[in-house]
């Protein structure tokens, strides 16, 4: 019998790794054997992209009556609305239907002796706009995003006086996206300089979450409080507003990322239009989905910046 050793040579796989048996000595092909790592392969994932993104108005009208424990107004001080929200968001064939509440806050003085300052309030006054984005689907992704533009009122003491005609003008945004699957490679973990522009807006956009400002009819231009004094001022019931919304967006803003993307639309997806560095003073003219519209330094080009990478000028 020959009793040398053998000389065996062979391959197995095990769980995806190729082992090799060559004079005694194993090796594998696997990168997992080298480096401790599984071996990088396709992932499939989901990508987001914008379709489109547009804006509308919806004017908004109604009577408010003074309740009955109250009395009747003299003079009406200001209407506010106290809170703006977005309560749902439906895709329909080439349109997005947008739904909302809001809540109205009336201040008047009354038509007392000591003319003392009242308010009375509706919640849970419901609004509808509809807008028109192309190529829109049911299946897809929406959403919606809602400002103040306009606060006015109308009242006629003589005629009636316990009744309060408002008229409010919103301004709606919409938003649809589409998913598409993509197959991508895993790389090794890199450091990244600069600036990366992000998303901090989730699927349900309130548009109640602004500062403590309310909009009014006198913020706005609507109304006559001309020849009221406040000498004669008690506040009865709680005046502090809840949440609000600004007027509008005005002003100016700088840029304080080193080198900030300016984009067609309000989002990452939408193409760059130009680039702007720090310092930059831009000028405002429109919010939605935490995105600024603005006007370059030139005075003619404009795009949408992302918020979080400028700041108010002083």
């Amino acid at each position: 019998m020959d009793e040398k050793p053998r000389v065996a040579s062979g391959s197995s796989n095990t769980s995806g790794v190729t082992v090799k048996t060559v004079a005694g000595v194993t090796t594998a092909d696997s990168a997992e054997l080298e480096c401790g790592c599984p071996e990088p392969g396709p992932e499939t994932i989901e990508v987001e992209q914008v379709l489109g993104a547009e804006m509308a108005q919806r004017v908004v009208e109604l009577d408010l009556f003074v309740p009955a424990q109250k009395p009747d107004i003299e003079q009406v001080v200001d209407v506010y609305v106290k809170d703006l929200e977005i309560t749902k968001v439906d895709v329909i064939p080439d349109k997005v239907i947008v739904r909302g509440e809001l809540e109205v806050k009336v201040m008047y003085v009354a038509d007392l002796p000591d003319q003392p300052v009242h308010a009375f309030e509706k919640k849970h006054i419901r609004w509808t706009r509809d807008i028109e984005i192309s190529g829109a689907e049911p299946d897809m992704k929406a959403t919606a995003d809602a400002t103040v533009e306009f606060v006015d009122y109308d009242f006629h003491r003589h005629h009636d006086n316990r009744k309060v005609h408002i008229t409010i003008v919103l301004k709606v945004w919409a938003r649809v996206v589409t998913t598409t699957e993509m197959d991508v490679y895993a790389l090794s973990p890199v450091d990244e300089v600069g600036i990366v522009e992000g998303t901090t807006s989730s699927d349900k956009v309130s548009a109640s979450q602004f500062g403590d400002e309310v909009v009014s009819a006198a913020e706005t231009g609507g109304g006559n409080i001309a020849g009221f004094g406040e000498q004669n001022v008690i506040v009865t019931g709680p005046m502090t507003p809840t949440a609000g919304t600004s007027t509008s967006v005005s002003g100016t803003v700088t840029v304080t990322g080193s080198v900030v993307n300016v984009r067609t639309g309000p989002g990452t997806n939408f193409p760059v239009a130009a680039k702007v560095n720090k310092g930059t003073t831009l000028t405002v003219k429109e919010q939605a989905f935490g995105w600024y519209k603005v006007v370059l330094p030139d005075g003619t080009t404009t795009g949408w910046i992302a918020s979080w990478l400028v700041t108010a000028a002083t």
